[in-house]
């Protein structure tokens, strides 16, 4: 039987049980608001305007995307229609960039010993790199132009420390896209009124005049014939002047780019030249950036100091809270799902100062691997981690009947007419508790999802296009249940694929 005419008979649009990935999954993602979720899902997502930090461990497969899918669009819906009180959402989800940058940084194409120099700085670094950019592109791209309007005079009615905060953390940390870093740049210090007059360019003009200046005075004074005061005046003057200015030139030059170099080196997950640097630096006043916690060498603290001034700037345009989703921490390609790079990886951010910031929630979505791992760690480690106050959820774990509503879901949400349930797939010898009882051994998502799409395809297979019979067969349903139940044997021993 071809499987258009078994979803024809049942009213299926597209196939309830096709996706494996929460993020490529169109019947998930198309009715997220609606979706059936995991019962710890409240605990997990928490109250957004007082967010906790959450870690949670589970399988592959079970829905720690989908989660945070989910939390996304809880977050979306909070904020809608509102102006304060609003939650700021930050998704540290894909480290490839971030790794590849650090492999530059420390010059070195070993992937143990890229990953073995990840720091906590390194991933305060990257958070906030993340935040400062969406922030900034909600400001100079907005999806409306009386919001922009808005957000502006909002950010120019701020404190003149403020101001200077979000210059220098856009300094540090934007990264828009393309090749619009400079005018971006220019943008956001005409904004926020913070530049000074004193720049690169009109003291490079200043220093040049003063040159030319003392030059022509020098001519006049050499050609004419007569004593010229005045030219002579010029000579010295300008002389003098071009020594004195284009000295304090070089003065600042050398200072901007010694601070450039510094902190390209400190900051090593994000693509900052020294060049760019050192040219958006004399954008600043020089008694204004020693006010600002800049990164120093193996330092901790001006990052907190750093995020503690950015989320007191965005409280300005409404944000209360902020929250940080940290999810596919085994997808990056160096790591490749191995759990001892993991570790290497997510160790440093097992740290109570880092998870327990005010007003910021942490949502580590984590391979159960990394639990395993945890467990055999030293005491002084998990004193430091302080796992006991993170709200931990380990496992997360289906059971039969919570798989059964969320496929049972799945299906009434790709039925174009009568909704029936999923147990009327089967035939009068199957009931409700037998499939609960075979998707209970499935043991997550993904693999109940497995297991239904070869059901159907299995009975598809088996029953010729002349037949009448929609209905799946007890001894279908076992069959697949028994080599669902092998594969995942394999698999969970390391001798078979997911």
């Amino acid at each position: 039987m071809e499987l258009q005419r078994f979803f024809d008979h049942w009213t299926l649009k597209e196939h309830p049980f096709q996706a494996e990935e929460a993020r490529d999954d169109g019947v998930y993602n198309r009715m997220l608001e609606d979706a059936i979720t995991h019962p710890d899902f409240s605990k997990i997502y928490g109250d957004p305007s007082n967010p906790n930090t959450t870690v949670v461990f589970g399988e592959k497969g079970s829905g720690k995307t989908a989660m945070r899918l989910m939390i996304q669009r809880k977050v979306e819906e909070f904020n809608r229609n509102r102006t304060s009180g609003m939650t700021y959402l930050v998704c540290y989800d894909d480290l490839n960039p971030t790794l590849d940058k650090l492999a530059r940084s420390v010059k070195t194409e070993d992937v143990i010993k890229t990953l073995e120099a990840v720091r906590l700085s390194d991933h305060q670094d990257a958070i906030l790199s993340l935040a400062v950019t969406k922030f900034l592109e909600n400001v100079l791209s907005p999806t409306t132009k009386a919001e922009g309007k808005k957000l502006k005079k909002t950010l120019r009615k701020m404190s003149f420390q403020k101001r200077m905060d979000l210059a220098t953390l856009a300094l540090l940390y934007d990264q828009p896209s393309g090749a619009q870093s400079s005018s971006r740049w220019k943008s956001i210090i005409r904004m926020l009124k913070v530049g000074t007059s004193w720049n690169r360019v009109t003291h490079g003009a200043m220093t040049v005049t003063l040159g030319i200046l003392g030059i022509i005075g020098g001519i006049g004074w050499k050609f004419i014939d007569s004593e010229s005061w005045e030219a002579m005046g010029a000579a010295g003057a300008g002389g003098a002047g071009f020594l004195f200015v284009g000295g304090w030139w070089l003065i600042r030059s050398w200072k901007r780019g010694s601070l450039a170099r510094r902190l390209v080196k400190e900051i090593r997950v994000v693509s900052n030249s020294v060049k760019s640097l050192k040219n958006r630096l004399w954008d600043l006043k020089e008694e204004s950036l020693k006010a600002e916690p800049l990164p120093k060498k193996g330092d901790q603290d001006n990052r907190y100091a750093l995020t503690s001034r950015f989320t007191d700037i965005i409280h300005e345009a409404g944000y209360s809270s902020m929250i940080v989703l940290v999810d596919r921490m085994d997808e990056p390609m160096i790591v490749n799902g191995e759990a001892d790079k993991m570790k290497l990886i997510l160790w440093p951010m097992m740290n109570n100062k880092f998870l327990q910031q005010n007003n910021i929630g942490i949502k580590m979505l984590l391979p159960i691997e990394i639990s395993q791992m945890l467990s055999g760690e030293s005491s002084d480690f998990r004193r430091q981690a302080r796992l006991d106050k993170q709200n931990v959820v380990n496992p997360l774990k289906w059971t039969g009947i919570t798989l059964y509503d969320l496929c049972n879901w799945r299906f009434n949400n790709c039925q174009s007419g009568e909704k029936v349930r999923l147990e009327d797939l089967f035939d009068d010898e199957t009931s409700q508790s037998d499939l609960i009882d075979a998707l209970e051994q499935m043991h997550q998502p993904r693999d109940a999802f497995k297991f239904l799409y070869a059901i159907i395809a299995e009975h598809c297979n088996n029953t010729s296009s002349d037949e009448e019979s929609f209905k799946i067969s007890r001894s279908t349903l076992d069959f697949v249940r028994r080599s669902q139940k092998e594969r995942l044997v394999e698999l969970y021993r390391g001798t078979g694929t997911a």
